[in-house]
């Protein structure tokens, strides 16, 4: 069986925790002679290998040099090329590594940083018959240029036999012990950062499906592709990026939005799990993004009108006030162990295909059938929800409306998901449709929540209920006279949704059509 591999990061202060931990599990007492390894990390003058999410190092223990080359791939979290090499830097005719790199670097690689690393390495027996390897790595990360500095400590699981849902145990229970987690950035990702590089916000990677893969197979793909999401926008959420958090909870919709087309047939105390963790999760990260439209999409707007007062201005320090409150809430939730054994046990579970621990039914042989006699039915259910909430449009309440913009996301996701197979044009079109609609629904939507959020202030007694009251009443009425001029374009979009014809409802058909 292909190797197992799970990487995890650790606050170096927290190093001795997690070594007692692994001294506990260890399969063999005694000492471990630790390996000092060095590495340089190279690059082009225009950083071409960071945009293309590859790293390249030569690293050298003894008298050995090894050229390594990386690639972050939402399918497979990561892949990696090694050769020996007896070059001091990169060797552009290494069989492996070389050949890939040819004709993506058309400049001169120079060094961009360094790791001097203690590496040791400790067999741990969990189970009879069931070896996993522990490589800990402790050092730290430098700059070339600059010598900037930044102390590291990784560790490296990893089992070649056995259940690899063993390994998972494993790491769930070093958080019991330690805050290890997930591991989303690599050395030359550190040494970016070192540089000044912003840590900036990920967006979703578009997936193509082949019509022959089973739906379980295709659930494994999207799962792994939405927690790739949701963990590469950690460190910029950390770092207070608003589009970052934005990311996050993307992410969490859009795996929310997998799990519920499926759910039928996956075990119900496991899809029950999932959606409360992620619904914990979303709910968590939400009012720090609501905070964050208020004060530049909804807020920001009016401030630019001259003579808006005083009033406008304590409600806007208001806002800033809850907004780093929300902040903090966010940050605190990343950053809690509930939020890291949800992901441990997310990736446990497709990656050990956990909903094949159930009976054989009519709903779960449907995991084993081919995604393009599925999907067509997947869109369709979607797509009538929403015709149905979208009736009679106009007369809709602000709350019938927020369902209507929901349904419209779901079937979205689900188009995104599944529309690799389908006809690219007509895909596009009707996806066209729809983002415009979505964008003006999502302001309505904001004025709403803004609303609620107007009524938390005036509610605290940190305010004059008078001055936040008066300004809260100025941006509501502006944005609501705004809202009344998009009205005939939002009813216009809607019935322009409402007529375009399903691209997907000639393949249920024919799977429908009796066979001759």
């Amino acid at each position: 069986m292909p190797e197992t591999r799970l990487e995890l990061s650790i606050d170096p202060r927290q190093l001795s925790s997690l070594k007692a931990a692994l001294e506990g599990q260890r399969a063999v007492p005694g000492d471990d002679k630790p390996t000092l390894i060095t590495s340089l990390y190279y690059d082009s003058p225009d950083r071409k290998l960071h945009h293309d999410g590859l790293s390249l190092c030569v690293e050298q223990h003894d008298a050995r040099r090894v050229q390594i080359l990386r690639r972050v791939d939402p399918a497979a979290y990561n892949s990696q090329w090694r050769d020996i090499i007896t070059s001091d830097g990169p060797d552009p005719s290494a069989p492996q590594t070389g050949a890939r790199l040819r004709g993506l670097i058309d400049n001169e690689l120079r060094p961009l940083c360094s790791t001097r690393i203690r590496r040791t390495c400790l067999t741990l027996g969990v189970k009879p018959a069931v070896e996993i390897t522990a490589t800990l790595d402790e050092g730290e990360v430098s700059t070339v240029v600059g010598g900037s500095t930044e102390p590291l400590c990784d560790l490296d699981l990893a089992m070649t036999e056995g259940d690899p849902a063993v390994l998972f145990d494993v790491a769930l229970q070093l958080v019991d012990a330690a805050p290890v987690r997930i591991k989303t950035h690599g050395n030359a990702e550190r040494g970016y950062r070192l540089l000044g590089g912003a840590i900036e916000a990920v967006t979703a990677e578009p997936l193509t499906l082949g019509p022959s893969m089973t739906v379980e197979t295709v659930l494994r793909t999207t799962c792994r592709e939405c927690l790739w999401h949701l963990l590469h926008n950690e460190g910029a959420a950390l770092a207070g990026n608003a589009e970052a958090i934005h990311q996050m909870r993307v992410a969490v919709r859009r795996l929310r939005a997998v799990l519920a087309a499926v759910r039928s047939m996956l075990p119900a105390e496991q899809y029950q799990w999932l959606k409360d963790e992620l619904k914990w999760f979303a709910s968590s990260l939400g009012p720090a993004r609501d905070w964050d439209v208020f004060a530049m999409s909804l807020l920001a707007p009016v401030r630019t009108v001259p003579q808006t007062g005083s009033d406008l201005e304590n409600l806007a320090e208001a806002a800033k006030q809850r907004q780093q409150a929300a902040y903090e809430a966010a940050r605190t939730a990343i950053g809690s162990p509930r939020y890291t054994e949800a992901m441990l046990k997310t990736v446990r579970w497709f990656e050990t295909y956990g909903w094949r621990d159930q009976r054989v039914s009519e709903h779960s042989a449907l995991l084993f059938s081919s995604i393009a006699a599925i999907a067509p039915s997947l869109i369709e259910r979607r797509w009538r929800q929403a015709m149905k909430r979208c009736k009679h449009f106009a007369g809709l309440s602000q709350d019938e409306r927020h369902r209507v913009r929901i349904s419209l996301k779901n079937l979205r996701y689900m188009i995104e998901f599944l529309g690799s197979l389908f006809d690219a044009g007509s895909v596009k079109a009707l996806m066209k449709r729809l983002k415009g609609l979505q964008e003006d629904l999502g302001h309505l939507n904001d004025v709403r929540t803004a609303q609620g959020l107007i009524r938390e202030l005036v509610r605290s007694a940190e305010h004059d209920i008078n001055e936040v009251g008066h300004a809260a009443g100025v941006v509501i009425g502006w944005h609501l006279r705004e809202l009344t001029n998009v009205e005939t374009k939002l009813n216009e979009d809607v019935r322009r949704v409402r007529k375009t014809k399903p691209f997907w409802r000639p393949m249920i058909l024919a799977t429908a059509a009796p066979t001759a």
